[in-house]
């Protein structure tokens, strides 16, 4: 009998701490969401996967596609991207700082229309570095997703390189369809709202 006390009382706190942690919640990893703005310079459709669940610094990484008509005259335009991130979670129940650096490819076709001359295509790419700082509401157990972010994108590449200063005036103009594509940075807001599954 005094063995049987004895294992018990030794046994007892361990079996304890796996009732405790089997009682704790192992948040949902994965959430679909649409981004107005952020990272994706223009809208876009993004996934996010959460990983390092136990620890205090939780990461995820994103993926996503901008797919966007632009429907500017006498140009007509489309705007394909897609922007990548790996991301830190700060804070351990629903709300969150994120920090995150990302990369942003974007490709733009611009079509232009004459009644002279027949339609003419043109196509350009860019390349964005695009950090980003975050307020961002995630349940543990699923369910509505939503984030605000600042992103200072930083302009990295283009396929086309500016050739004279009055190129560089013209990308400035109010019309062009690629914010500060002709500033190397320029600041960038961005506002999430997805699902996380269940």
């Amino acid at each position: 009998m005094k063995k049987f006390i004895s294992i018990f009382i030794f046994l007892g706190p361990l079996l304890t701490i796996g009732q405790e942690s089997s009682n704790k919640v192992i948040p949902k990893r994965n959430t679909i969401y649409l981004e107005a703005y952020g990272q994706g310079v223009y809208n876009s459709l993004s996934f996010d996967r959460l990983y390092r669940l136990d620890k205090k610094v939780r990461t995820s990484f994103t993926a996503g596609l901008t797919f966007l008509p632009l429907l500017h005259r006498p140009a007509e335009m489309l705007a394909i991207g897609t922007p990548v991130s790996y991301n830190w979670l700060f804070g351990q129940k629903r709300s969150h700082l994120e920090l995150g650096i990302g990369l942003t490819f974007l490709s733009l076709t611009k079509r232009t229309n004459s009644d002279i001359e027949p339609a003419m295509y043109s196509t350009n790419s860019f390349l964005y570095l695009t950090p980003k700082i975050s307020y961002r509401f995630q349940n543990p157990n699923g369910g509505l997703f939503f984030r605000v972010s600042f992103a200072p994108t930083v302009a990295l590449w283009s396929r086309e390189r500016y050739r004279s200063l009055a190129y560089n005036d013209l990308l400035r103009q109010a019309d062009n369809p690629i914010p500060g594509s002709g500033d190397m940075i320029f600041p960038w807001p961005g506002f999430s709202l997805g699902y996380t599954l269940k």
